[in-house]
């Protein structure tokens, strides 16, 4: 029970920082950039998030070994982790242009793999892991 509920607080920590750096893309999308700029010396803030939620993605890879859905959940854990790779595969796109427009994250957002990934960690937050 103690593996089931570290897993479970893992997982959530994980969503919360995807729902965070997804709500971060919204914003950006919506600010119509047409190049990226960044803050002081450092990177861009949606570089940072961006990495943010890769690695966000690495940790839930990780939860996901575990059987999350019980003896059931086989197909689910399946299509959970090929979203995953998709959505990592994006982002890795995205953080290898010289310059992250508006218009690239918005089209990220709208992305059916994007979209799927985070109907499954809703679904997984609210019927696949105990209750908060």
């Amino acid at each position: 029970m103690i593996d089931e509920m570290n897993q479970a607080i893992e997982m959530r920590d994980a969503f919360d920082r995807i729902e965070e750096s997804y709500e971060f893309m919204l914003a950006y999308a919506a600010q119509g950039r047409k190049r990226e700029t960044a803050e002081g010396a450092g990177e861009s803030q949606i570089r940072q998030y961006l990495k943010r939620f890769r690695g966000a993605l690495d940790d839930l890879e990780t939860a996901l070994q575990g059987e999350v859905g019980g003896p059931h959940g086989a197909a689910f854990r399946e299509r959970f982790l090929a979203d995953l790779a998709v959505v990592r595969a994006v982002l890795q796109i995205l953080l290898a242009q010289p310059s992250i427009t508006s218009d690239m994250i918005d089209n990220t957002n709208g992305l059916i793999a994007m979209r799927s990934l985070l109907t499954d960690l809703f679904f997984t937050d609210q019927v696949v892991l105990p209750p908060r």
